[in-house]
């Protein structure tokens, strides 16, 4: 009879349609620690759902990334902070890090803030109570390579990732994450990147292309709260922040603005 009828299809424009990819047999074995955004967890509420996945951890509405661990102190101590992420631009020296990270760890203890690590998953595991880790896709890589999948999901950790290509996407969806980052949304100056700005537009593209119940983090030159409302407009679910915190003339005035942004 001849093979069937070929047709030209679209673009994915649904999650459904979207493929992943596996960078490794093992990697997608089971998902990492799963998160919720607020608007599902609004959600659940409203509906009066009372299931196992109510007791899912709620990502906040906005990630401050900071360098310092001064900068932890200071931000587990204002009001409306549930997350922050610690990244090192000055060091690669392990020691150093895995004292920062320790010191960090004990701040947001007390505190009650979930402490995410960006990119050095080795340390913050044997740093040990850590929330999370989050990896650009160079790391992430390296990750596989070393065989180190297994280590994060055994410490419960939870895990994000940063995209900013469909490629990068599918890789990502791919590995099961905790969240997935977009970015850069609009022009920054806080990171070298070699992505032009991927604008609104692209913010709503990975929401359809993602599953609804991992969390999208938009990152990138967000830097108040009209542009925070935008991305929220848009279908992030969380803004990953830089100078928006740190270059505040009143921090806890800045972060407030943010959390009704994107509310």
């Amino acid at each position: 009879m001849g093979p069937g009828p070929v047709a030209h299809t679209g673009f994915p424009n649904s999650y459904t349609n979207f493929p992943s990819i596996e960078l490794h047999a093992d990697v997608a074995s089971s998902p990492f620690r799963p998160l919720r955004s607020y608007h599902c967890a609004e959600l659940t509420r409203s509906l009066s759902v009372s299931s196992p996945e109510s007791d899912i951890i709620t990502l906040g509405r906005i990630l401050p990334i900071v360098d310092t661990v001064e900068w932890i102190d200071k931000l587990v101590s204002t009001p409306g902070i549930t997350d922050v992420q610690l990244r090192f631009k000055d060091t690669s020296d392990y020691a150093t890090i895995l004292n920062r990270i320790q010191r960090a760890q004990q701040l947001c203890n007390a505190k009650g803030v979930r402490l995410w690590i960006n990119d050095h998953w080795k340390a913050a595991i044997e740093a040990g109570g850590c929330f999370g880790i989050h990896l650009g896709q160079e790391d992430l890589a390296s990750c596989v390579d070393a065989g180190d999948f297994e280590c994060i999901r055994s410490a419960g950790l939870a895990f994000g990732v940063s995209t900013h290509s469909y490629s990068e996407l599918a890789a990502a969806l791919g590995v099961k994450p905790s969240y997935i980052s977009l970015g850069p949304v609009f022009n920054t100056s806080s990171k070298d990147v070699n992505f032009d700005p991927q604008g609104l537009e692209t913010v709503r593209q990975w929401r359809t292309l993602m599953p609804p119940d991992i969390p999208l983090v938009a990152i990138g030159g967000i830097g108040n709260a009209d542009m925070a409302k935008s991305v929220r407009i848009a279908g992030a679910d969380c803004v990953a922040v830089i100078g928006a915190v740190t270059k505040a003339e009143d921090v806890e005035v800045a972060v407030n603005l943010m959390n009704k942004a994107m509310s």
